[in-house]
């Protein structure tokens, strides 16, 4: 298989090393093969036991996106192709294992998210230590679209907002939440501009350690990154999403045939809020139940359980809901016009919800 991930080492702190992985498919926004994620397992268990290697850089080649999420259309194509859910079974189940082994690595991650980082790119860009915004990212989960749902640990992560209603519109309508937005919501830690990439590797070079020390390291990225951070630029960015704030709360509130009540009635204000309620409206109603009875669950729940549970409930997707259907209207034919099982959202029964959502 070819690989679309690359790995190389630069100096930290002189003597040590910043380990770099670059998914490298530009054309495909860098989304995430089987073969890529197998391979970045692998270098991470490398890096991991390595003592010379310090902290691990994440990036995406390109300038379009970090990654636009999962290559759907290969779990797709093997469900078409077998009668078994053995392919797409390994591939979330690999996908989330490297989620999990990102959020618990002994040594700082930096995910430089710059341009689209979507889905499956979400879960990566989370589970890292230090998550780099630049004036081209947009962050989305926009999984009503293909029937399925925020993944990835996103169940953990959207949970963490301070505000439910935000983590329910963002879940809801794939809303991309601007760099400001992310920082400002905690999605991101730091806002940098694109040109400073190298500036920011050659500075995490230079830093001082002459034997290793953990809080050295950290030390060394933050006032790196303390030094290319544009703080004091964030202030003077148009707000977006925390503008809209008051309009979300309300339009989310409530049970899920409520808020397609109030999304339905909704008179947008401005183009970004026009394209949330129709990618909310033309979505799944079963991923609409899904999504918000999933949130529910997970609230208070460890990583680990939630990565259990979001396993089941993928392949579950999979094998009864509406993922074929939504990847082959968006990706494969193209022609955007997804024959949901459900009509509507009053139409999902809810023992439906309920059986989708129950362990084995």
């Amino acid at each position: 298989m070819i690989s679309h991930v690359e790995f190389d080492v630069q100096p930290f702190a002189e003597q040590y090393k910043l380990g770099i992985i670059c998914l490298n498919q530009p054309s495909a926004l860098n989304s995430l093969s089987i073969n890529m994620i197998e391979e970045m397992l692998r270098q991470l268990e490398i890096w991991r036991l390595d003592q010379s290697v310090v902290a691990i850089w994440l990036e995406g080649a390109g300038e379009k996106a970090f990654c636009a999420g999962a290559n759907i259309v290969e779990v797709y194509e093997s469900l078409i192709s077998s009668s078994t859910m053995d392919f797409a079974q390994y591939y979330f189940e690999t996908e989330y294992a490297l989620d999990y082994a990102l959020h618990r690595f002994p040594k700082p991650i930096i995910c430089w998210g710059s341009g689209y980082v979507m889905g499956g790119g979400m879960g990566l860009m989370m589970a890292s230590d230090y998550r780099l915004v630049t004036p081209s990212s947009k962050l989305s989960m926009p999984e009503i679209s293909i029937g399925l749902y925020p993944d990835a640990g996103a169940s953990y992560f959207l949970n963490q907002l301070e505000d439910d209603s935000i983590a329910r519109f963002m879940a809801l309508t794939g809303y991309q939440v601007s760099a400001k937005d992310a920082c400002e919501m905690g999605l991101a830690t730091h806002y940098v501009m694109s040109q400073d990439r190298q500036n920011l590797i050659d500075r995490l070079a230079q830093g001082c350690m002459s034997e290793l020390d953990p809080n050295k390291v950290n030390a060394i990225i933050e006032q790196a990154l303390f030094t290319y951070s544009q703080s004091d630029e964030l202030p003077l960015l148009k707000p977006e999403l925390f503008a809209l704030q008051p309009t979300i709360i309300e339009l989310m509130s409530g049970s899920i045939e409520n808020i397609y009540t109030s999304m339905l009635s909704h008179v947008p204000s401005c183009p970004a809020m026009e394209k949330a309620k129709n990618t909310f409206l033309a979505g799944s109603p079963l991923s609409a139940h899904l999504i918000l009875a999933q949130l529910e669950w997970a609230k208070g729940k460890s990583l680990e359980s939630i990565f259990v549970h979001e396993l089941h409930l993928s392949t579950r997707c999979c094998l009864q809901g509406d993922f074929k259907e939504g990847v082959r209207a968006l990706l494969v034919d193209k022609d955007k016009r997804p024959q949901w099982q459900y009509s509507g959202i009053s139409n999902v029964p809810k023992e439906c919800t309920a059986n989708f959502l129950q362990s084995y």
